[in-house]
Protein backbone atom coordinates (compact mmCIF):
# COMPACT_ATOMS: atom_id res chain seq x y z
CA UNK A 1 0.00 0.00 0.00
CA UNK A 2 3.03 2.09 1.07
CA UNK A 3 4.71 1.16 -2.40
CA UNK A 4 1.24 1.91 -4.69
CA UNK A 5 1.11 5.58 -2.50
CA UNK A 6 4.78 6.40 -3.35
CA UNK A 7 4.06 5.15 -7.29
CA UNK A 8 1.24 7.53 -7.18
CA UNK A 9 3.10 10.59 -5.98
CA UNK A 10 5.72 10.31 -7.84
CA UNK A 11 3.68 10.19 -11.10
CA UNK A 12 1.55 12.79 -10.03
CA UNK A 13 4.98 15.08 -9.13
CA UNK A 14 5.92 14.46 -12.49
CA UNK A 15 3.02 15.69 -14.33
CA UNK A 16 2.22 18.55 -12.45
CA UNK A 17 5.55 19.58 -13.11
CA UNK A 18 5.35 19.06 -16.64
CA UNK A 19 1.55 20.64 -17.11
CA UNK A 20 3.14 23.67 -15.39
CA UNK A 21 6.22 24.14 -18.16
CA UNK A 22 3.29 23.65 -21.05
CA UNK A 23 1.28 26.23 -20.14
CA UNK A 24 3.95 28.34 -21.09
CA UNK A 25 5.96 26.27 -23.84
CA UNK A 26 5.45 23.85 -27.17
CA UNK A 27 6.14 20.31 -26.29
CA UNK A 28 8.91 20.38 -28.81
CA UNK A 29 10.58 23.06 -26.52
CA UNK A 30 10.00 20.56 -23.01
CA UNK A 31 13.32 19.57 -22.08
CA UNK A 32 13.33 16.60 -19.42
CA UNK A 33 15.98 17.45 -18.22
CA UNK A 34 14.48 20.30 -16.84
CA UNK A 35 12.13 18.18 -15.00
CA UNK A 36 14.54 16.34 -13.47
CA UNK A 37 16.11 19.40 -11.63
CA UNK A 38 12.73 20.40 -10.61
CA UNK A 39 11.28 16.87 -8.81
CA UNK A 40 14.58 15.33 -7.95
CA UNK A 41 13.78 12.29 -10.23
CA UNK A 42 15.84 10.69 -12.58
CA UNK A 43 15.72 10.54 -16.10
CA UNK A 44 15.15 6.36 -15.78
CA UNK A 45 12.24 7.14 -13.00
CA UNK A 46 10.09 9.36 -16.16
CA UNK A 47 10.71 6.10 -18.53
CA UNK A 48 9.54 3.57 -15.81
CA UNK A 49 6.86 5.63 -15.04
CA UNK A 50 5.53 6.72 -18.99
CA UNK A 51 7.49 4.68 -20.27
CA UNK A 52 9.13 7.59 -23.50
CA UNK A 53 9.05 11.65 -23.37
CA UNK A 54 5.57 11.60 -25.34
CA UNK A 55 4.60 9.53 -22.45
CA UNK A 56 5.03 11.92 -19.89
CA UNK A 57 3.71 14.72 -22.41
CA UNK A 58 0.68 12.83 -23.16
CA UNK A 59 -0.50 12.61 -19.31
CA UNK A 60 0.80 15.67 -18.58
CA UNK A 61 -1.75 17.49 -21.36
CA UNK A 62 -4.84 15.28 -20.25
CA UNK A 63 -4.16 16.82 -16.84
CA UNK A 64 -4.02 20.15 -18.19
CA UNK A 65 -7.32 19.25 -20.22
CA UNK A 66 -9.03 17.78 -16.94
CA UNK A 67 -8.04 21.48 -14.93
CA UNK A 68 -9.59 23.50 -17.99
CA UNK A 69 -12.66 21.54 -18.20
CA UNK A 70 -13.06 21.14 -14.48
CA UNK A 71 -12.87 24.81 -14.16
CA UNK A 72 -15.32 25.40 -17.30
CA UNK A 73 -17.74 23.67 -14.96
CA UNK A 74 -16.87 25.30 -11.80
CA UNK A 75 -17.70 28.18 -13.43
CA UNK A 76 -21.07 27.70 -14.67
CA UNK A 77 -22.16 25.96 -11.52
CA UNK A 78 -21.16 29.24 -9.69
CA UNK A 79 -23.11 31.11 -11.19
CA UNK A 80 -26.42 29.03 -11.39
CA UNK A 81 -26.04 28.26 -7.67
CA UNK A 82 -27.19 32.17 -7.60
CA UNK A 83 -30.70 33.86 -7.50
CA UNK A 84 -31.42 35.36 -11.02
CA UNK A 85 -34.68 37.35 -11.97
CA UNK A 86 -36.01 35.76 -14.92
CA UNK A 87 -34.17 36.98 -17.76
CA UNK A 88 -31.24 37.84 -16.00
CA UNK A 89 -29.16 34.98 -16.02
CA UNK A 90 -27.97 35.35 -19.34
CA UNK A 91 -26.56 38.65 -18.66
CA UNK A 92 -24.90 36.84 -15.79
CA UNK A 93 -23.42 34.31 -18.20
CA UNK A 94 -22.56 37.11 -20.28
CA UNK A 95 -20.43 38.67 -17.84
CA UNK A 96 -18.68 35.83 -17.13
CA UNK A 97 -17.56 35.32 -20.58
CA UNK A 98 -16.38 38.49 -21.03
CA UNK A 99 -14.92 39.73 -17.84
CA UNK A 100 -11.71 41.72 -18.45
CA UNK A 101 -10.21 41.44 -14.72
CA UNK A 102 -9.92 37.02 -15.87
CA UNK A 103 -9.08 38.15 -19.46
CA UNK A 104 -5.50 36.43 -19.81
CA UNK A 105 -6.62 33.25 -17.55
CA UNK A 106 -9.79 32.63 -19.63
CA UNK A 107 -7.57 33.23 -22.76
CA UNK A 108 -5.07 30.48 -21.70
CA UNK A 109 -7.91 28.14 -20.70
CA UNK A 110 -9.75 28.45 -23.91
CA UNK A 111 -6.07 27.99 -26.06
CA UNK A 112 -5.74 25.33 -23.83
CA UNK A 113 -8.64 23.50 -24.72
CA UNK A 114 -8.35 24.10 -28.49
CA UNK A 115 -4.51 22.98 -28.15
CA UNK A 116 -5.07 19.44 -26.21
CA UNK A 117 -8.14 18.71 -28.46
CA UNK A 118 -5.97 19.78 -31.50
CA UNK A 119 -3.56 17.31 -29.96
CA UNK A 120 -5.94 14.36 -29.63
CA UNK A 121 -7.35 14.41 -33.74
CA UNK A 122 -3.64 14.18 -34.67
CA UNK A 123 -1.85 11.63 -31.73
CA UNK A 124 -3.81 8.12 -31.16
CA UNK A 125 -1.77 7.87 -27.91
CA UNK A 126 -3.61 10.57 -26.36
CA UNK A 127 -7.30 9.78 -28.06
CA UNK A 128 -8.43 7.29 -25.95
CA UNK A 129 -7.61 9.33 -22.95
CA UNK A 130 -9.20 12.59 -24.07
CA UNK A 131 -11.90 11.08 -25.23
CA UNK A 132 -12.97 9.79 -21.56
CA UNK A 133 -12.37 12.92 -20.30
CA UNK A 134 -14.50 15.09 -22.90
CA UNK A 135 -17.18 12.23 -22.48
CA UNK A 136 -17.37 13.62 -18.70
CA UNK A 137 -17.12 17.17 -19.30
CA UNK A 138 -19.72 16.79 -21.94
CA UNK A 139 -22.32 15.03 -20.22
CA UNK A 140 -21.78 17.54 -16.61
CA UNK A 141 -22.34 20.51 -19.58
CA UNK A 142 -25.84 18.77 -20.75
CA UNK A 143 -26.95 18.27 -17.73
CA UNK A 144 -26.39 21.78 -16.44
CA UNK A 145 -27.49 23.57 -19.43
CA UNK A 146 -30.99 20.80 -19.34
CA UNK A 147 -31.05 22.32 -15.75
CA UNK A 148 -31.14 25.85 -16.96
CA UNK A 149 -33.75 25.58 -20.15
CA UNK A 150 -35.36 23.69 -17.35
CA UNK A 151 -35.81 26.75 -14.75
CA UNK A 152 -36.76 29.05 -17.93
CA UNK A 153 -33.31 30.73 -17.56
CA UNK A 154 -32.30 29.56 -21.15
CA UNK A 155 -35.05 29.15 -23.90
CA UNK A 156 -36.60 26.30 -24.24
CA UNK A 157 -36.53 25.97 -27.99
CA UNK A 158 -32.80 24.69 -27.73
CA UNK A 159 -32.14 21.75 -25.25
CA UNK A 160 -29.37 21.77 -22.60
CA UNK A 161 -27.70 19.17 -25.03
CA UNK A 162 -28.09 22.27 -28.03
CA UNK A 163 -26.98 25.09 -25.40
CA UNK A 164 -24.07 23.24 -24.41
CA UNK A 165 -22.77 23.20 -27.90
CA UNK A 166 -23.33 26.23 -29.01
CA UNK A 167 -21.80 27.93 -25.82
CA UNK A 168 -18.55 25.51 -26.76
CA UNK A 169 -18.43 26.80 -30.17
CA UNK A 170 -18.67 30.26 -28.64
CA UNK A 171 -15.65 29.75 -26.93
CA UNK A 172 -13.68 27.82 -29.32
CA UNK A 173 -14.22 30.68 -32.13
CA UNK A 174 -13.33 32.67 -29.35
CA UNK A 175 -9.93 30.29 -28.86
CA UNK A 176 -9.05 31.11 -32.45
CA UNK A 177 -9.71 34.68 -32.39
CA UNK A 178 -7.18 34.80 -29.61
CA UNK A 179 -4.76 33.76 -32.12
CA UNK A 180 -4.99 36.19 -34.56
CA UNK A 181 -2.03 38.90 -34.39
CA UNK A 182 -4.87 41.39 -36.62
CA UNK A 183 -7.66 41.37 -34.14
CA UNK A 184 -6.56 43.66 -31.87
CA UNK A 185 -10.02 44.34 -30.61
CA UNK A 186 -12.93 42.48 -28.52
CA UNK A 187 -15.24 44.94 -29.77
CA UNK A 188 -16.33 42.66 -32.74
CA UNK A 189 -17.06 39.66 -30.68
CA UNK A 190 -18.46 41.55 -28.01
CA UNK A 191 -21.09 43.35 -29.93
CA UNK A 192 -22.19 39.55 -31.55
CA UNK A 193 -21.81 37.63 -28.19
CA UNK A 194 -24.48 40.02 -26.71
CA UNK A 195 -26.65 39.78 -29.94
CA UNK A 196 -26.45 36.11 -29.76
CA UNK A 197 -26.84 35.78 -26.01
CA UNK A 198 -29.92 38.11 -25.89
CA UNK A 199 -31.50 35.51 -28.54
CA UNK A 200 -31.15 32.72 -25.59
CA UNK A 201 -32.94 34.73 -23.12
CA UNK A 202 -36.66 33.27 -22.41
CA UNK A 203 -39.44 34.48 -23.67
CA UNK A 204 -41.41 37.15 -21.41
CA UNK A 205 -44.98 35.06 -21.26
CA UNK A 206 -46.42 37.77 -18.53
Amino acid sequence: MSDSSHEHSTREILIEATARQLWGVDESELRILEICQETNLSTSVIYGHFGSRQGLIDASLLHIFAIVTDQMVHNLTTIMSGEHPTGSFVDTLYELLTDPTHEAEVTSQRQMFLRVSATALSRPSIRPGFLELYDQFTKQMDAMYGELVRRRLLNDQLTGHQWAIFFEGQMLSRAFHDLSSNWDSQDDWLRAADRMLSAAKPEDNS
